[in-house]
């Protein structure tokens, strides 16, 4: 009897649970439609990144009536021309035989910013701004011209945010003297900043706040006129939504339960525009709060560690073939790194102590066995150790090891509950891969119309142009091409059973391309797609191109590193409050809840800790530097530097990424003095402190849903502190950090939605609580996180 009862009570538990009368498991219900923001005007939508088979479409339509859609004859395309008045968020709905699967849209927060230029009197012929706006290429905006009070001006269409720029005067670029507030570009020069402030402070805000076995509690602040929740791809409708004052009752739909993983996402609306994204992650229906329930799919628990192969250990000298030339100098040669030493720090726990659930491999594709390229001041040439030069598409490079290997390197990975994913090269071939040698004609012009080379022409050709003269661009403009090195990537991911991709080079490769890529991850997988996240250099308008749900999932954010890295290692005149501004302006544009990678560095770029420790000085060759001197570190503060770095990366949200080395603080000029061999022996008491410093953290956030799913809150900010707050329901996390070279005592007031109780801290620091606050006193250069 009791069982019966048990049953009964359950069944009728799940009879109440609210019902969709959706399909759970259809295709177009596995990866989550992106938010997607309209122009005032016409945006082109490809159906294809959100709907596996566009043909079956039967209709489309829209929650406004402001805004007009168009579907093409072949449902590839639909048209949506937004009128200025249209609402701040609106739903697209796609009809397919009687299920409508949901596209969330937001309107523009663009407005006309009016720029001046004073000229002081003098006159120029040619006025022009380079900067975040344009994607440093002053030809994408026109020239400032001069107005009847003697100063140049532009009006530009840009978001509110803080954008860092150039003034380019009869062609010479530099900062502009008119502005004070500038920082140094490192590079001898500085770069001014531009502020456009908007209505941020009176959009609506929303934190989790409690659930059940049925419901999810959200709380807001500021006034909300419409809430839109959806689960997976579909609307939720009105009924599922209950709003008493400032709490938000979201029901859990029963199709749920059919499903290991889903989501839980919503927005709040006003007049002035929308709130932060709320995503809440869902275990077959129930809200996910312990992290165990996580896998290696779970594409936003990811802790992510880049190694390049032959620079990070020798697990197999029998496969060692350095080039040992004359005209090819040490530095710049091979040195013995393959996969099986990567194997061996995965069964040896490595990976695990540090926390780290995701590796990303650079590529492993054959490369030349001859010496290319030419650095004049060393007089050398480079072997093509660190990947990036493939003369094949199949086959592992003999000096890392075998295919075997690299599948049997995957499976014992995912033994560990470590996802793996290989770096990717689309963009171009080596002029010895057979792919060039039997058509040339696959590939782009080395030479430009007007007879100049077509090499490094980053920006006014930059789906083009060639990165060296051996190293010819793959025309992806043409099908044939993409559809043969898609069919290529297709490869790799299917024969070594590989988690998704790091892609080399983005923004040089067109976006048919990722979009046949996904197209056919999605076929081969019933729909759902790996993780994919790509490099690209530019504005965030520029990175957020490629980011839709037929396209990449992330990309690193260099804007934030930029600012991030010269503020912790402290040179540059960066500061946290200029690091804030720029964290969230990428929340807004990337959402609270991204897959963006947050590096700690990478391989072409100088060492943190070179900065840090004064080594490198800022704005000189770090290039230069790291081949005609031995970079040490005189200075070890570096050392508690670059664990503050650590935590910042590893508290906010997205995916944090750990660059080879900088767990232990290896330094160096910029390439290839940045690739030095990972050391793991003989560690001094520095290193070994900032790698148990990184090890506490990667576990942390790890073990701690907060640190991963929880909402965004900013506390406080200064120059040189800053305190902030992830909040996940029940769970919270403070983190305080100290970039000054002095102790420093916080007091901070903790205000809904945050409490103060139960907290403890990860480096043990004594804290106190006092009623609504908290006080702690944390010596120079360091943090801690009350969790």
């Amino acid at each position: 009897m009791k069982y019966l009862l048990k049953l009964l009570i359950i069944a009728t538990l799940v009879s109440c649970q609210a019902k969709l009368n959706f399909p759970a498991q259809s295709e177009d219900n596995i990866n989550l439609n992106t938010l997607t923001t309209l122009e005032i005007g016409e945006n082109i939508i490809h159906l294809q990144d959100f709907i596996l088979n566009p043909a079956e479409i039967d209709s489309i339509t829209s929650s406004s009536r402001k805004l007009q859609i168009q579907l093409s004859n072949d449902k590839q395309i639909a048209t949506l021309t937004a009128q200025k008045d249209m609402e701040q968020f609106v739903n697209i709905k796609i009809w397919i035989k009687g299920i409508t699967y949901s596209l969330p849209c937001r309107k523009t927060d663009k407005t006309d910013y009016t720029f001046t230029y004073n000229p002081h009197g003098k006159t120029y012929e040619k006025v022009q701004i380079a900067g975040q706006m344009n994607d440093w290429t002053p030809a994408q905006t026109p020239d400032l011209h001069l107005n009847d009070k003697g100063l140049y001006e532009l009006t530009m269409n840009l978001s509110p945010g803080t954008y860092l720029y150039q003034m380019v005067l009869n062609g010479d670029q530099s900062h502009d003297e008119n502005n004070p507030d500038k920082v140094d570009n490192g590079f001898g020069k500085f770069n001014s900043i531009l502020q456009i402030t908007g209505s941020q402070d009176k959009l609506p805000v929303l934190y989790t706040s409690s659930y059940t076995n049925k419901k999810i509690i959200i709380n807001s602040e500021k006034s909300v006129d419409q809430i839109f929740a959806y689960w997976q791809n579909y609307l939720l409708p009105e009924n599922f939504i209950h709003k008493n004052g400032d709490e938000i009752s979201i029901d859990i739909p029963e199709e749920a339960r059919q499903i290991s993983r889903s989501f839980i996402r919503m927005w709040a609306v006003n007049k002035f525009g929308i709130s932060n994204d709320i995503l809440v992650p869902l275990e077959k229906g129930q809200v996910l709060n312990d992290a165990k329930e996580l896998t290696h799919t779970d594409k936003h628990a990811q802790i992510m560690y880049f190694m390049l192969v032959d620079r990070f250990k020798n697990g197999d000298k029998t496969n060692d073939f350095p080039l040992n030339r004359p005209d090819v100098n040490h530095k710049v040669d091979f040195w013995g790194g393959d996969l099986a030493g990567i194997q061996q720090k995965i069964d040896d726990g490595y990976f695990d102590k540090l926390g780290v659930n995701s590796l990303w491999i650079s590529p492993v594709n054959q490369n030349p066995l001859d010496a290319y390229g030419w650095y004049e001041p060393m007089k050398t040439k480079f072997s093509g150790y660190h990947g990036y030069w493939p003369i094949s598409s199949s086959k592992v490079d003999f000096r890392f090891g075998t295919n075997e290997e690299f599948k049997n390197l995957v499976a014992d990975a995912h033994k560990h509950n470590i996802a793996v994913l290989l770096d990717y090269v689309a963009h171009h071939v080596h002029k010895e891969h057979p792919f060039y040698k039997e058509h040339p004609e696959w590939t782009t012009p080395l030479y430009l119309p007007d007879g100049t080379l077509n090499t490094e022409r980053w920006d006014d050709h930059r789906l083009t142009t060639w990165f060296d003269t051996f190293m010819p661009t793959l025309d992806l403009s043409n099908p044939k091409v993409i559809d043969i090195m898609t069919d290529s990537a297709m490869y790799w991911l299917n024969e070594f059973n590989l988690d998704g991709f790091r892609h080399d080079a983005c923004k040089h490769i067109t976006e048919e391309f990722w979009r046949e890529l996904a197209l056919k991850m999605k076929k081969a997988n019933h729909g759902r797609l790996p993780y994919q996240i790509g490099e690209t250099y530019g504005s965030p308008k520029l990175i957020s191109s490629y980011l839709t749900t037929g396209m990449l999932d992330g990309q690193f954010d260099f804007n934030l590193y930029d600012i991030a890295n010269i503020t912790f290692a402290g040179v540059g005149g960066g500061n946290f409050e200029r690091v804030a501004s720029v964290l969230q302006s990428g929340l807004y544009t990337y959402g609270n809840h991204n897959l963006m990678g947050y590096i700690s560095g990478n391989h072409d770029k100088p060492r943190f800790m070179a900065y840090a420790s004064g080594d490198i000085k800022f704005g000189e060759d770090a290039k230069l530097a790291g081949w005609m001197r031995n970079i040490g570190i005189t200075d070890s503060t570096a050392y508690d530097k670059l664990l503050l770095f650590h935590t910042f990366n590893m508290t906010i949200p997205g995916i944090p990424v750990i660059y080879y080395g900088d767990e232990i603080g290896l330094t160096g000029g910029n390439d290839p003095d940045c690739r030095r061999m990972m050391k793991f022996d003989h560690l001094n008491n520095r290193q070994t402190k900032l790698l148990n410093g990184v090890a506490r953290l990667g576990n942390l956030r790890k073990n701690n849903p907060v640190l991963i799913y929880g909402d965004f809150i900013n506390l406080q900010t200064t120059p040189n502190t800053w305190v902030y707050a992830r909040k996940y329901f029940n769970k919270e996390a403070i983190v305080f950090i100290n970039n000054s070279d002095e102790k420093r005592t916080f007091e901070t007031k903790l205000s809904a939605p945050l409490t103060t109780e139960n907290f403890k801290p990860l480096n043990k620091t004594d804290f106190s609580i006092n009623g609504n606050k908290i006080k702690i006193s944390l010596p120079a250069y360091s943090a801690e996180v009350l969790y």
